[in-house]
């Protein structure tokens, strides 16, 4: 007899917390209805299949959705980059409400660059966007996160902790010279942008 796999609550709730997003977005299209190729491309992509089914229930470690990576920077709240490829139409909207002026169009599609100030998740790309590409029940992650070259004081042994104290998700640790990020970093880029000898990079998480 097949035991309780521990993978197994992780995966149902993955599935709960699907269905909740769809639900959510279909109330709020409830004033303004829109075409359902949003919604049969949303369904099509988190459909789970039996073999990820069996995984969900057998597969121990092994994730039954995996993680996408981006082809691009995306703003935060970005759907999945299949559904967010899908569903943009490049209308430029989350550009124009930026008002940081993080977010550029490239081949017709939003991306972001922190390079002059740092991101502080005000939402308003996500509340101007027409197709829901971008949207609050999404996540509040640029899905960045800092990399720290060989020209950082700390890593140096001098006393610097300019980027510690910027943090507002107090995700960096400095510890002996060395700096480690924690699972709090949303990828803001307050980091980057406190450092007064340019030693932070911001990369995508899934190539880290």
């Amino acid at each position: 007899m097949l035991g309780v796999n521990s993978g197994l609550p992780l995966f149902i709730a993955k599935c709960c917390k699907e269905l909740l997003v769809i639900m959510n977005l279909k109330r709020d299209n409830s004033q303004n209805q829109r075409d359902e190729r949003y919604y049969e491309a949303y369904l099509n992509y988190h459909k789970v299949s039996r073999r990820g089914l069996l995984r969900g229930l057998l597969g121990g470690t092994e994730r039954a959705i995996k993680q996408e990576k981006r082809l691009k920077n995306r703003p935060p709240f970005a759907a999945k980059e299949s559904l967010f490829m899908d569903i943009c139409n490049g209308c430029g909207d989350c550009s124009n409400a930026c008002p940081y002026g993080l977010i550029r169009l490239d081949n017709g599609k939003p991306v972001l660059e922190i390079d002059f100030s740092a991101c502080d998740f005000c939402a308003k790309c996500a509340q101007v966007c027409p197709t829901h590409a971008l949207h609050i029940a999404f996540p509040a992650d640029t899905e960045l996160r800092p990399v720290f070259g060989s020209n950082c004081l700390s890593k140096k042994g001098q006393s610097c902790t300019e980027c510690q104290q910027k943090c507002p998700q107090n995700a960096i640790s400095i510890q002996q010279n060395n700096l480690s990020i924690s699972q709090y970093c949303n990828g803001c880029g307050e980091c980057k942008i406190s450092c007064f000898v340019n030693a932070i990079m911001l990369e995508p998480a899934y190539e880290r």
